[in-house]
């Protein structure tokens, strides 16, 4: 290959890396953008109030534990409410976390394109060089 376009082809593959590192970039950026919702999440779920069966006693008359397991009826309706909420937080993180293995997956391409593109640089570069030196040699 010529000097020109030895001089071209590395033009064009520094444009290649600045493209796939600006690629990574916006990648790191989506996944930091994801974290921040898991942290949301994971705060509501912090947020949430655990019932507490001694604030929901049974009467004596057990009135309120009609099938008699020794709890009453507020509070496993409570335990519902908050296992209910508690299970629609973690589906959120868990399509959070499916999202942010894609774009691993995608992050992890993209650096493998941007080494494959470093290794042909520095094989263009001395390409350039030998060009370099073998023209001089010719001129002395």
């Amino acid at each position: 290959m010529g000097l020109a376009a030895s001089q071209a082809r590395l033009l064009q593959l520094n444009s290649r890396k600045s493209d796939l590192e600006f690629q990574g970039q916006q990648i790191n950026q989506q996944r930091t953008i994801l974290s921040d919702q898991t942290e949301t999440f994971y705060n509501q779920i912090l947020a949430l109030d655990v019932p507490d069966a001694s604030s929901y006693p049974v009467n004596d008359d057990e009135s309120n534990d009609p099938d008699g397991d020794g709890l009453s009826t507020e509070y496993e309706a409570a335990l519902v409410a908050y296992s209910t909420e508690y299970n629609r937080i973690n589906a959120k993180i868990e399509t959070v976390h499916e999202q942010d293995r894609a774009l691993e997956t995608t992050l992890r391409n993209v650096d493998t394109q941007h080494n494959a593109v470093q290794t042909e640089i520095d094989a263009v570069k001395k390409v350039i060089d030998k060009n370099i030196e073998l023209t001089f040699k010719t001129f002395q």
